[in-house]
């Protein structure tokens, strides 16, 4: 998302694509991500939007259901094992909510 937003800022003809004028501010790449958790949680609209996406692509011959192709490429993740932090917490209410 980092890199799309970067693209956004730099690019006209992204902005132009997403109904952006030159003077409208680019939201921050984070934005996506907090409305993700915030407000799309506990919903289906991603689902519906990729169900919607998908059906248009088969109307229109892009997509074809008889032929399968499975992507298993292993990638490593980009962590130290060795730097976890144990935290103990007391009060759960703040990530219950």
């Amino acid at each position: 998302m980092r890199q799309t937003i970067k693209e956004i800022v730099t690019n006209i003809a992204y902005r132009w694509f997403i109904g952006y004028d030159f003077t409208q501010p680019i939201p921050h790449f984070t934005t996506f991500g907090k409305n993700y958790v915030r407000r799309f949680r506990d919903t289906d609209i991603f689902e519906s939007i990729f169900a919607r996406i998908l059906e248009e692509a088969m109307q229109h011959g892009f997509v074809e259901p008889d032929i399968l192709f499975i992507d298993a490429t292993h990638v490593k993740a980009s962590a130290n094992k060795n730097k976890i932090t144990k935290t103990l917490v007391h009060d759960l209410s703040p990530y219950l909510a």
